[in-house]
């Protein structure tokens, strides 16, 4: 019989970087009582919001350092973390790919990551390449490459450092840490629908979540390992959800939906939050988004495998200068910037601390000046506000996406195709974009941060109007459980009115498309050319009819952001489309009437 003692280890856990390796600008609102003697208005004291310099990948490395340090000397084993979607988000994603990621990563001393779906957006080849560079495994223990290709250029199934599904015993495979002489297991699972919501390999799978865990739990019990933690991208409600139904983890380390627990409320941050939930004796955590944060949680095993104790929190990483204005064109007094820097200090939530210059160096020998490059070369100029929103509300639909698809079409007729018109999920777009100058920068690190490319295909009529209403109906759940607001669809010489209320199959109504200067019904039966991002063509969040094509998706080798480059320079000057493709009418009766 195993003889089981105590274990006592700080994790350091970051998620969802999405390639923020450079610093982002926060607001921060602190208490009245704070400036009062130093920002005081007529005698009167005003709650004050500045800006600070947060995160990135270098603060990220000093305060790992930090925590390592600390756990030693408190006698404690420890470890880094990554809880998925480390690629797409930033100009640093869509100029180097993958590349950068696993340089930066393997500087910051990454120890373990699980797979996210941002991993998954332009196939199996990119995390084939990643996991060739990089000094940590992958924990996927759902993923399942029994199947794969064996043939193609980079197969995932032979490399020892993805601890992907095993077919054999239906587990996840594992890693294990020695912690004071005492095994601790970590394994990884993601999301079972990838295939919905981004673009693996049709030769790889995904097993269910609950199954797998429970199988890899009796496993590791069957081994005599009983102090078990799992690395997850399931989101965080799915995480309380496995929590509640699987017994036997200690920890649940997640990511996806960006979720900052912790209360920030003393610099009027983000939502109130509690770190570390507890769950029938499984404790959550997450730790936000955008390499903002650091979260460290500090877990106590019995020696029967359950959580003895367990503390800690999200940790925001500032600099030391603090200004009035995002810019950081406008700076505190010296007076007020000395009361702003030790009111935070005293926070135990915030952690000032400087960047590594090991990190700093690889960024500005290796990255930056391409980035910087695309940051001054400006494309065009957007001669009023664009607006973006995924739904259209009460103030419209979005004027900047129609632009986007308009761009996808622009790009399929100059590559010789006669497109009849272009389709895009809302999702894909991610800002809106204010009057003045656009870069390069601007489009491929905001506005199409996704670095996925435009797929050309033909399909019927019948099929386009399925696609649109399913995509509709998914977005705003509309008789089905949808995957959220994203995929809302955005067109481009196509029109439509979407009718809530009407029969499911019946919602789509006045569907025509622009040819030769006039608007034609789109017939059912005839067969169009349309152009989508390679997300929408391959039939992601209600878009499967798509995938019911004439001829299938044919690559355009030219990214999003590419194309919209290219439509900005030939346009010089951007403005709201004067026409509204898309009437969308809402429910005014319970979703469950239909």
């Amino acid at each position: 019989m195993t003889r089981h003692a105590q274990a006592r280890i700080t994790i350091a856990h970051i998620n969802d970087t999405h390639s923020h390796f450079e610093p982002s600008a926060i607001r921060l609102t602190l208490p009245e009582d704070v400036l009062m003697h130093s920002l005081s208005v007529d005698g009167k004291a005003h709650e004050t919001t500045v800006y600070a310099s947060c995160g990135g990948f270098a603060r990220v490395s000093t305060a790992v350092k930090e925590a390592r340090k600390q756990a030693y000397i408190n006698g404690r084993e420890f470890m880094f973390v990554h809880a998925g979607d480390c690629f797409q988000g930033t100009l640093f994603f869509s100029l180097f790919k993958g590349q950068a990621n696993a340089r930066l990563l393997n500087a910051i001393g990454v120890e373990a990551m699980a797979l996210g779906n941002h991993e998954l957006d332009m196939g199996n080849a990119l995390v084939a390449d990643f996991l060739d560079q990089v000094d940590f495994p992958m924990l996927a223990g759902n993923w399942d490459l029994s199947q794969e290709d064996q043939t193609k250029r980079n197969p995932l199934q032979p490399k020892s450092n993805l601890l992907a599904y095993q077919h054999e015993t239906g587990c996840a495979r594992y890693l294990l840490k020695d912690v004071q002489g005492e095994p601790v297991a970590l394994f990884g699972l993601t999301i079972e629908n990838m295939d919905k919501i981004a673009n693996p390999d049709p030769d790889t799978s995904f097993r269910s979540v609950v199954d797998v865990a429970e199988k890899t739990i009796d496993e590791l019990h069957r081994h005599g390992v009983n102090k078990i933690i799992l690395l997850s991208h399931l989101g965080y409600e799915r995480d309380l959800e496995l929590a509640e139904k699987v017994a036997g983890l200690g920890l649940i380390i997640g990511g996806h939906t960006h979720t900052m627990q912790g209360d920030f409320t003393n610099v009027g941050y983000g939502k109130k939050d509690q770190y570390a939930v507890n769950v029938n004796g499984t404790c959550v955590v997450q730790a936000g988004c955008n390499a903002l944060a650091l979260g460290q949680v500090s877990i106590d095993f019995a020696a029967d495998g359950s959580v003895e104790q367990v503390s800690g929190g999200n940790q925001l990483l500032l600099g030391r200068q603090f200004t009035l204005d995002a810019t950081r064109n406008e700076h505190l007094d010296p007076d007020c910037h000395e009361v702003v820097k030790h009111y935070l200090q005293q926070q135990p939530n915030i952690n000032m601390c400087a960047k590594d210059p090991v990190v700093e160096h690889i960024l500005n020998l290796d990255y930056r000046p391409a980035v910087r490059e695309r940051q001054t070369n400006q494309v065009a100029e957007v001669t009023e506000s664009l607006r973006h929103v995924r739904v259209p509300d009460s103030h419209g639909a979005s004027a900047i996406a129609p632009l986007v698809v308009e761009s996808f079409v622009h790009h399929g007729r100059q590559m010789g195709f006669e497109v009849d018109f272009g389709i895009h999920n809302a999702g894909g777009v991610r800002t809106s974009l204010n009057p003045g100058p656009i870069s390069s920068a601007d489009i491929a690190g905001r506005l199409l941060p996704f670095a996925i490319g435009l797929m050309v295909y033909q399909v019927r009529g019948a099929k386009v109007r399925e696609a649109l209403e399913g995509a509709i109906d998914n977005a705003v759940d509309n008789g089905v459980e949808g995957t959220g607001t994203g995929s809302f669809p955005y067109t481009a010489h196509l029109r439509f009115t979407y009718r809530c209320c009407l029969p499911k199959g019946q919602r789509i109504e006045k569907l025509a498309y622009f040819k030769e200067g006039n608007w034609l019904p789109l017939e059912d039966d005839a067969v169009y050319t349309s152009v989508s991002s390679g997300y929408t063509a391959t039939g992601k969040e209600g878009y499967q009819a798509l995938l019911d094509c004439e001829m299938a998706p044919l690559s355009l080798d030219c990214t999003m952001a590419e194309a919209f480059e290219n439509y900005a320079r030939y346009q010089q000057k951007l403005c709201a489309p004067r026409e509204d493709l898309i009437t969308y009418i809402p429910c005014e009766c319970d979703h469950a009437d239909h």
